[in-house]
Parts: C-alpha cells; sequence; structure tokens
C-alpha cells in the first residue's frame, strides 16, 4: 500500500514537472507568425502551440497546419 501512495505521489510530480514548462509555451506569440496574401499563416519563429489536439512544434519557414492555422485565425487578428 506504501508503496502505490509513493509511486502515485511520484508519478503526479513527473507529470507537473512536464506539463508546466509546456503550459508557459502556451501564450501564443502573434509576431512570431506571418500571415501572406491568400490567408496562409507562416512561422517565422520556432513555437509551440497550444492547440484542441495538443501541443504543435511549429518550425520557422514552414505553413502552419488547419489546427494551427485556426488558432492563430481566432487569436492573431
Amino acid at each position: 500500500m506504501r508503496i502505490t501512495a509513493t509511486s502515485t505521489v511520484l508519478g503526479l510530480i513527473l507529470a507537473a514537472g512536464l506539463v508546466l514548462p509546456a503550459m508557459a509555451q502556451l501564450d501564443l506569440p502573434c509576431d512570431a507568425f506571418e500571415q501572406d496574401d491568400n490567408g496562409s499563416w507562416y512561422a517565422t519563429q520556432q513555437v509551440t502551440v497550444g492547440t484542441r489536439i495538443g501541443l504543435i512544434e511549429v518550425m520557422p519557414g514552414h505553413p502552419v497546419s488547419a489546427e494551427v492555422a485556426s488558432v492563430l485565425d481566432a487569436v492573431c487578428q
């Protein structure tokens, strides 16, 4: 019983340690993206974007997915 409780506590601490840095990146820096004349979004720097399906890493110079574009359309317009 004591081992189970200890394992549970350690698991929660580990999960919090992995989630908290990721949450710090969820503030969407709109200046990290540019929108072209067609309405497509491109990253200007590496950034992690939180979407409804999870965190997505976007590299500079690449167009973003539809999931990330919907977040950008909602936040950065």
